[in-house]
């Protein structure tokens, strides 16, 4: 077993227009990357009339990854206490998405309606998506809100190696 790492992100998610990265995870040269979970929330739409659904995509991007921009690099949080900074490089809420030279492999397509918390767990190693140098692991929103929210993610990865 590799070592895990948590990732925080706090901001907001735009209704600007365009898909959105909300996690992306760039493994590090011969570091291997799974996605082992991810929590999706947001806390200024309230109410009924509030209500509305996301489209929410799961992705590994193989060949040449190119990370995407507009958003921000997160400092990821040690499992262990002894242990070492991940070599990954992980950003959250990027407005300009990621890309890759390669086919986008794309592992489901969830609805996340925003009055709730949205979770995935990859319990199971054979149920992680997995990435290696020069991959990405992305979690996307397909569709643009309706108006502004504050989001909030929680996400945990293994990083092999």
């Amino acid at each position: 077993m590799g070592r895990i790492y948590f990732g925080a992100y706090t901001g907001t998610f735009t209704n600007a227009g365009g898909n959105t990265d909300l996690i992306s995870i760039q493994p590090a040269d011969d570091k291997p990357c799974l996605l082992r979970y991810f929590c999706i929330s947001q806390i200024s739409e309230v109410g009924d009339t509030a209500e509305e659904g996301i489209q929410v995509s799961l992705h590994r991007m193989p060949a040449t990854f190119t990370v995407g921009s507009g958003g921000s690099a997160i400092t990821t949080a040690k499992g262990d206490r002894g242990g070492t900074a991940t070599g990954a490089t992980v950003r959250c809420n990027d407005t300009t998405v990621a890309s890759t030279s390669g086919t986008d492999e794309i592992f489901g397509y969830v609805g996340w309606n925003v009055r709730a918390v949205f979770d995935w767990w990859g319990v199971e190693e054979k149920f992680c998506i997995q990435a290696a140098q020069g991959d990405g692991i992305v979690v996307r929103a397909d569709t643009t809100p309706a108006d502004d929210m504050t989001i909030n993610i929680m996400f945990a990865y293994e990083e092999l190696g």
